[in-house]
């Protein structure tokens, strides 16, 4: 049985309604600007194909068929060597008609992914950035950025921004510190040298961790943190500004959010939205089973909640073709079939997602001129196909 009714009745969800919140829609903006491209190409698009840009997802099983998805992450058996990663990928933006990001988990420290890469054998973790100075942090961010552009990834889910003098964040040594004024340059220095080499940069775990003590992937953690107390953590976000190309919210509850897990909060997804420089925001794994907890053991009422809460992109760290996937696309349908009106909330995610692709080159190809022979490269966009679902 939905939850929704009760999800929508909550007082978390009432403060804050994500469909009122969004501008015009991508059509309107085509018409308005037509040197608007995002804008062009979303409205070129299907709702199928709108939604898709909506997911981050482990890359399809089918080795063959177009790839239906806004973003992919790289881990787990993929993260082998750079051949393997390299290859892959090309095979992947080979068969999507949009420019996929590519994210991989990158941290450093405990948390390397990308180990087996020469230059990164080192790279340092979060508390080890803390103790260097900004120009120090900055060259390991762009280091970080090349090699991973080496291999074809242009978007890390990085850097922590988590505020940890204790807990879980400073044990696991992903926290840069407790000084939120620090943490913010050190963050904006190390997203900067993401930025110039190609690399899109999300900020986590929005709005905080904090220092908590449990792991939000095994249990279904509420803190009590005050609203004032929230802000100052999610100033260390906020500081760094433009820098990021969006945030990762965090499966960390707050109890004066309604207590659910801040995916799932129109609030706490709001608030990143309203402050952030045109950010993103992402949930965190949409398949981490202890979600489930806040929806009576429903996980598909996670991914109703994470899309109507307004975030940008679902992640999911399953395949989306897995036959034990959870259909995040079906879901966003249905629920947009039965609230038309969210159509406009659809929109205002996949133009912040498109212009973010936009922003670190992703859409050139799309913008190539008709070739001598009349026809559009792929994926072009032209007054003929806009609005007819093609792109």
């Amino acid at each position: 049985m939905w939850l929704l009714a009760a999800a929508l009745a909550s007082p978390a969800f009432a403060t804050a309604d994500p469909v009122r919140a969004v501008g015009q829609t991508c059509a309107q903006l085509a018409t308005e600007k037509p040197d608007d491209f995002p804008a062009r190409l979303c409205a070129s698009m299907s709702l199928e194909e709108k939604l898709a840009q909506m997911i981050m997802s482990y890359p399809p099983l089918d080795k063959e068929a177009p790839v239906t998805v806004g973003a992919v992450i790289i881990l787990g058996p993929l993260l082998k060597n750079a051949k393997t990663i390299r290859e892959r990928v090309a095979d992947l933006q080979k068969r999507s008609r949009v420019p996929l990001l590519v994210a991989v988990d990158m941290e450093g420290g405990k948390l390397n992914r990308l180990q087996f890469v020469p230059g990164l054998k080192s790279a340092p973790s979060g508390q080890a950035l803390g103790k260097m100075t900004e120009a120090e942090v900055e060259a390991w961010g762009r280091k970080v950025g090349r090699e991973m552009r080496a291999l074809g990834l242009n978007c890390n889910l990085g850097p922590v921004l988590d505020l940890a003098g204790s807990g879980l964040m400073f044990e696991s040594e992903r926290s840069m510190g407790d000084d939120p004024a620090r943490v913010a340059r050190l963050g904006a220095a190390y997203a900067r040298g993401q930025r110039a080499e190609g690399v899109v940069p999300i900020g986590k775990h929005f709005p905080g961790y904090g220092e908590l003590a449990e792991n939000s992937d095994y249990n279904l953690v509420v803190t009590d943190r005050s609203a004032e107390l929230i802000e100052q953590h999610a100033k260390a976000f906020f500081d760094v500004g433009n820098h990021l190309g969006g945030v990762m919210l965090t499966n960390v509850g707050f109890s004066v959010h309604g207590a659910m897990p801040a995916i799932l909060s129109p609030n706490l997804v709001a608030m990143a939205h309203r402050n952030g420089n045109g950010w993103v925001t992402m949930t965190d794994d949409l398949a981490v089973k202890t979600l489930g907890n806040a929806t009576g053991g429903d996980q598909e009422e996670v991914v109703r909640r994470a899309f109507l809460a307004g975030n940008d992109f679902l992640l999911t760290t399953a395949p989306v073709d897995w036959e034990k996937a959870i259909d995040l696309r079906r879901l966003m349908r249905e629920l947009v079939e039965q609230r038309p009106e969210l159509l406009a909330r659809v929109d205002a995610s996949v133009l912040r997602i498109l212009r973010l692709k936009e922003s670190a080159g992703l859409l050139e190809t799309l913008k190539r001129p008709r070739t001598t022979s009349g026809k559009s490269h792929k994926g072009q966009v032209s007054q003929g196909t806009r609005g007819k679902g093609a792109l």
